[in-house]
Parts: structure tokens; C-alpha cells; sequence
């Protein structure tokens, strides 16, 4: 049977696409997922996503290339493989970012895109657990809840108070600014990734038909419309797959370099690797665009951080206990707590940083090794950066990776940002309430701007953002349309976060469940 929809990628967004297209029982739809079913049970506990980052084992294993501005460190990032995608190993942070994220958008070319036309989506995504305010949720396949904060994270939020930014309440209903709990994705105490909360309720329906374990090498374009794809099962001969329609959303990394093993990209480029070129479309891979963040770090007092807990092992099995009898603690809560954020310079139109409470901390310059003294950090980076990146075939071997230089850094402006962002972050471990909490500033700043810079440079890291591979776009040099359609190219969408024209300000997750419920009604259009 010949799918009326290919959907390829069963992350964040691809879950979502299938289950709302096969809500149409006239409509037949069939999801690809190159890795494993969500089955792994750290998939689900809150906390396990610091367990599945080191195991790997549901990661692409992607690195970037050398970064100049970063002392010429490659950087490793992570993404999703599996079903749920990097929605299914992330810390969960769910922000859906500043209403001028998306008038933005419409303003750079993706006319239907402002953050009025896009908020019934937004709605139509969340079940809040609060007050519905004027913008919120409720009702919807995604519980949203707000962490009950630690004492860590209660004096984060007053100290940012005490120095003059004011608490927010809900950081999702309106501007972002200010402090106060991070909302995160979870429904009692488990993840509710697009997998469980969309997906799952849909795989009954008998026009829905879902693989896992398919890596796709190309789409088929015969006549300048795309007909299906070619793919192919571990051990296996690649097969051929028609569809209806195709919809890629396989992400900022694999969208791209699938296009451009399409045939869909800088033709010169292409036919130097052996590609046959189908259609010229150099923005493929362009516009490249992440989070870069780095960490103040302390060593507090005993205040119930997670480093305390793992260095006792009573504490840990009553950690353990608390999660399987109540789904509360520790294991219940993601990434961050609570976050900042922060105008920075004079004049800034609105919050140019983010930084975010963490309730435990790591070794300096040892990786993701918790500390064995109670401790705690503050996470710190610019929101909307302007450095772009480039991402291109390393060859025309599908199981190659790509090219991928993010550029951090690359912009002036993003270096002052980032430079103020972490003098905040560490003047915040010294204002009351948590300067009470903090014995020590583990990596104070130096007084001087350069050599303050020059650390940064040699610590930072991705918050695993990438998106605006196949940007969005009315004119000519645009990857897609404001329909999601590959311009060019009939029967092809493009709905997850390579079409992004500009980075939201903040955890672009949300965004990407908005684009594919945005991109249902587009992509069902005659």
C-alpha cells in the first residue's frame, strides 16, 4: 500500500505529524524512525536523561568540526535515536520562548508564522497544571508542570530578585522576563515526550503504520516531485518506499544532509561528491544556528542538592524509594529548576540571556562527573545568537556524518552577551539568599574581559539547539516555504527545526512541537 504520507524522523516533530494526520481515517500514514522503540525505562524517569547522555546508546554521536572561536575544540552533539527522538533523551525544559521569537519570524518571510498565528497551536499542544492565564493550555496531549524548587533553587530566584529583576510566575504566558520556575514536560513524575503523549494513544489506528530501525539514504524525485523514498533495515538491501506526499523531519542535522543526498542543495558542491543534482538550492545546510552555554560553579553548604544524595548511598535508596512510591524527588525533575532571564545591555529591546538554576554540580574541567560536596550551578548563554553556522556532506555515504561548524562566537555582539551573562551568573552566587548557600566560587572570573574570554572560549559548550538548516522563508535564496513545501520540489515538506528562520531565545522544543502542529492543516492543502 502506497502511503498518502512518508514521514521521516520519529522525534519531537514526526510524532506529532502522525498522529494528527491518521486522526483522518480516510488518510493513510506511514512513520519511519531510524532507531530503537522508546521501551527503556531511564527513557521515561525525569532524572535518567544525565544516565542516557553518558550511555549514548540512543545518539547519533554527531561533533562538530574544529571551532576557532573555541580554542579548536571539536564539540560533541548529541541528538535523539529514537523513537521520540531528542524529545525522548533531552532535560526536558519546556519553554515556548519570547512572542517576538515569532514576529520575528513573519517579519524575516514566514508570513503566517507571527506569534498570534501561531498560538492556538501552541495551545492545542499543552495540558498546563495551573493557572490558564491568557496564552495557556490546557486539555492538550503534553502535560506542562512547574517543579516544586529545591532551597537551591527558592534562593536563586530571590537573589535575582534582590538585584532587581522581577519574579515571573509563568514564563510561558507572555514576555519573557524575570525569574522563576522552569516548566518542564512532565506528567507524574514521567517524561511526556510526543512519543507517549501524541503517538502512543495513536497506534491502534490501522491507517497509521509505524517502523522503527529504518535509516532512509535519499528521497526519490522523479519530475520535480518527490514519490518516496529509498531506505533500508540493518543487514538488509536498500528498498524503495512511495508515498502520496513526503515530510521530512528528521531534524536541524539529518534534514539538510538528506536533502543534499537527495540531490537538493549547492549543485557544484553536490556533483563534486557524485550527487546527481536535482535542484540548486545553496541555503540548504546554511543559517546554521545553537545555544552556547557555560557554567558558574559552586560548592555550597548541605541543601539538598543531588550531589549530596549520590555521595550517600542511604540517601540514594531513599531517593529510589521516593520515586517508585510517590514519583516525587529528585528523579522527578529534569535538568534545571528554575532560570533568569536577563536584560543585559542599555536599550536591549528585551532578556538577551538565560541562565539556569542547577541543583547539583560538576568537577570543573573534569566533564559530566558530579562533585562529591554539595554544590550547584548556574548555567549562562545568549539567547538569541548571531553567529551562524554551516552544515555540508562529508561525502555521499548516507552513514556518514556531516561537516558541522556551528561558528560560536563568530559575532562580536554574541561575545559581549556571553561575557556579561557569565559576570551576572557569578554576582548572582553572591546575593542573598544564595550567597547564605555558597562556601566557595569554584571558577570565579577574572577582573579582565579578555582573559575572562579566553576561559569561556576553552569551557563552553552546546545546549543542544541546532536548528535553521532549511530556513524559512518568502524569497529566493529560502529552503521552504511559509507552507513548509521544499521550494521547488512538489509533494516535499520540511516541519521540524531546520526551518527555523532565527533561533527562539530559549529551549527550542517547543517550538518544534508548534511547527508540526502549525504544519498539519499546510501540509494537507491540495
Amino acid at each position: 500500500m502506497t502511503p498518502d504520507f512518508l514521514i521521516i524522523g520519529g522525534g519531537t516533530a514526526g510524532c506529532i505529524l502522525a498522529a494528527r494526520l491518521s486522526e483522518d481515517p480516510a488518510t493513510t500514514v506511514l512513520l519511519l524512525e531510524a532507531g530503537p522503540p522508546d521501551r527503556d525505562p531511564w527513557i521515561h524517569i525525569p532524572a535518567g536523561y544525565a544516565r542516557l547522555f553518558k550511555s549514548r546508546r540512543y545518539d547519533w554521536g554527531h561533533t562538530t568540526e574544529p571551532e576557532p572561536a573555541l580554542n579548536g575544540r571539536s564539540i560533541a552533539w548529541p541528538r535523539g535515536r529514537v523513537l521520540g527522538g531528542s524529545g525522548s533523551v533531552n532535560g526536558m525544559g519546556y519553554l515556548r520562548g519570547s512572542p517576538h521569537d515569532y514576529d520575528r519570524w513573519a517579519q524575516a518571510g514566514a508570513r503566517g508564522w507571527s506569534y498570534a498565528d501561531v498560538m492556538p497551536a501552541f495551545r492545542r499542544i499543552e495540558n498546563w497544571h495551573g493557572d490558564p492565564g491568557t496564552t495557556r493550555g490546557q486539555g492538550g496531549p503534553i502535560d506542562v508542570t512547574a517543579p516544586a524548587l529545591s532551597e537551591g533553587g527558592r534562593a536563586f530566584v530571590d537573589a535575582c530578585v534582590a538585584l532587581g529583576y522581577q519574579r515571573q510566575t509563568d514564563v510561558n504566558d507572555g514576555p519573557i522576563e524575570g525569574a522563576g520556575p522552569i516548566q518542564l514536560n512532565v506528567s507524574r513524575g514521567l517524561r511526556r515526550s510526543t512519543a507517549r503523549g501524541y503517538l502512543a494513544p495513536a497506534r491502534h489506528r490501522p491507517n497509521l503504520r509505524v517502523e522503527t530501525g529504518v535509516t532512509v539514504h535519499r528521497v526519490l524525485i522523479e519530475h520535480g516531485r518527490a514519490v518516496g523514498v529509498m531506505a533500508h533495515r540493518p543487514g538488509a538491501p536498500p528498498y524503495i518506499l512511495r508515498a502520496g506526499r513526503t515530510i521530512l523531519a528528521a531534524g536541524a542535522i539529518a534534514t539538510p544532509q538528506l536533502l543534499m543526498l537527495s540531490g537538493i542543495g549547492d549543485g557544484a558542491a553536490l556533483q563534486a561528491l557524485g550527487i546527481t543534482p536535482m535542484l540548486h538550492r545553496p541555503a540548504v545546510g546554511q543559517n546554521l544556528q545553537d545555544h552556547l552555554i557555560a557554567r558558574a560553579i559552586f560548592r555550597t553548604r548541605p541543601a539538598g542538592t543531588l550531589n549530596e544524595v549520590m555521595a550517600n548511598p542511604l540517601r540514594t535508596v531513599a531517593m529510589a524509594a521516593q520515586y517508585a512510591l510517590r514519583r516525587t524527588g529528585p528523579l522527578a525533575i529534569g535538568a534545571g529548576e528554575a532560570c533568569l532571564f536577563a536584560r543585559l545591555t542599555p536599550g536591549a529591546e528585551e532578556a538577551e540571556a538565560q541562565l539556569m538554576f542547577i541543583n547539583f554540580s560538576l568537577v570543573p574541567g573534569a566533564g559530566y562527573t558530579l562533585a562529591r560536596h554539595p554544590g550547584m550551578m548556574i548555567n549562562f548563554g545568549p539567547c538569541r545568537p548571531d553567529s551562524r553556522g554551516t552544515l555540508i556532506l562529508r561525502s555521499a555515504d548516507p552513514t556518514a556524518r556531516p561537516v558541522i561548524r556551528p561558528n560560536y562566537l563568530d559575532a562580536p555582539g554574541d561575545q559581549h552577551v556571553f561575557l556579561q551573562s557569565a559576570r551576572l551568573a557569578h554576582r548572582l552566587g553572591t546575593a542573598a539568599p544564595l550567597a547564605g548557600l555558597v562556601e566557595a566560587d569554584l571558577n570565579p572570573p577574572p577582573a579582565d574581559d579578555d582573559a575572562l574570554l579566553d576561559r569561556l572560549r576553552a569551557e563552553a559548550t552546546t545546549v543542544y539547539h541546532p536548528c535553521g538548516t532549511a530556513r524559512m522563508g518568502a524569497d529566493d535564496a529560502a529552503v521552504v516555504d511559509p507552507g513548509l513545501r521544499v521550494r521547488g520540489i512538489d509533494a516535499l515538506y520540511v516541519a521540524d527545526a531546520s526551518v527555523f528562520p532565527l533561533i527562539p531565545s530559549v529551549n527550542i522544543q517547543p517550538a518544534v512541537m508548534m511547527v508540526a502542529e502549525q504544519a498539519v492543516a499546510l501540509v494537507r492543502r491540495p
